[in-house]
């Protein structure tokens, strides 16, 4: 008899069982209120400000990030205003949201390597970014922030259990896939649509998220999420091989390949944002 496909209704479902003793806390109120002033008839960035400005952790994120190498700031952007109009209101509640992230979450060790980890990847996707038409630099590192939320969840549930799987998911990263299939039942990609969907993003950066481990992009049917992931691959790919060299596996290197493919990257290109990996690293 003819086993017919999962569903993406039933990969839910399992990922909502495996983590239902793991707690996905609410979006902050900040975030909750710059939102609501976002979708606004008539926004006001004065009133953006002052919500942001309300939260020193969220107006420092704001200042670190405006005045990044990768968004590439006229000039040194010293106020809670000047950072709004550089990074723009399109990525500015997904950029704080990631900072809100790691707020949440907390400091332990184990969770501080993913974010760190995706830090690392949302810098570079940023910096590839530029060679990419379609795609801000903003939209790159926020996607790239949250690509690995699902992970988060997943370490908290088992801590043991989980380590050395994400460790792996560096060289090996649709091996890594199926040992979190057989561990929990469930995967990262689906366990971070859930927060994302919770966290309210963009239907985009949801896709790309749900999408990145995704062997081929040509099979992403959604041209911004494939770009997206395209993006998150080489991105990927390229904080893999600064921090582990020659021990980077076959499969990651398929993985690079398929992005730089769908991106169409020159190999100038590519080099350019290695040297700023090691540069930065």
């Amino acid at each position: 008899m003819d086993i017919k496909p999962e569903t993406f209704e039933q990969k839910m479902k399992r990922a909502f069982v495996a983590i239902q003793d793991v707690k996905i806390p609410d979006m902050p109120e900040d975030i909750i209120a710059l939102d609501r002033e976002m979708q606004a008839r008539y926004p006001s960035q004065a009133t953006m400000a002052e919500i942001i400005g309300r939260n020193t952790i969220l107006a420092a994120e704001l200042l670190r990030i405006a005045n990044s190498p990768s968004m590439r700031p006229p000039q040194t952007i010293k106020s809670i205003p000047q950072g709004i109009s550089v990074l723009g209101t399109k990525n500015l509640k997904n950029l704080l949201l990631a900072s809100a992230l790691r707020e949440v979450f907390g400091s332990a060790r184990e969770i501080r390597e993913i974010m760190e980890h995706s830090a690392s990847v949302g810098l570079c996707a940023a910096e590839l970014a530029q060679y990419v038409h379609g795609i801000e630099a903003g939209e790159a590192y926020a996607c790239a922030l949250f690509h690995n939320c699902g992970a988060i969840l997943l370490m908290i549930k088992d801590k043991r259990a989980y380590r050395d799987i994400f460790l792996d998911s560096h060289s090996l990263p649709l091996s890594a896939i199926e040992k979190e299939e057989k561990a929990f039942n469930t995967n990262h990609t689906a366990t971070g649509l859930l927060l994302g969907k919770k966290w309210q993003l963009s239907h985009t950066i949801l896709n790309a998220i749900y999408e990145h481990h995704t062997p081929s992009c040509s099979t992403i049917k959604n041209e911004q999420a494939r770009l997206l992931v395209a993006l998150l691959k080489v991105a990927n790919g390229i904080v893999a091989e600064s921090s582990l060299g020659a021990y980077i596996g076959q499969e990651m290197q398929d993985y690079i390949q398929d992005g730089i493919d769908t991106l169409m990257l020159t190999p100038e290109q590519v080099a350019s944002v290695q040297s700023f990996e090691k540069a930065r690293s």
